[in-house]
């Protein structure tokens, strides 16, 4: 008698779980505008240095190779 309670317990108790994630799954959480923003700007800033470090060490190469083609 003890474990067939257990079992329904347990299956009541699975069901329940696999019910409410269900619901979770249907409603999504919406972030708001400021929130979304407040995570990309920092990347993006970061992003835009990244570039512009970039053009600069591409503009040193080729100053390099300029040199080196004028010393040949």
């Amino acid at each position: 008698m003890k474990k067939r309670t257990m079992v329904i317990v347990l299956l009541a108790g699975m069901l329940t779980i696999s019910t409410s994630k269900a619901l979770a799954d249907n409603e999504p959480v919406l972030a708001s505008v400021e929130w979304v923003l407040a995570k990309i700007n920092p990347l993006n800033d970061r992003v835009t240095k990244l570039e512009q470090r970039v053009q600069q060490l591409e503009q040193e190469v080729e100053k390099l190779k300029q040199q080196l083609e004028a010393a040949k």
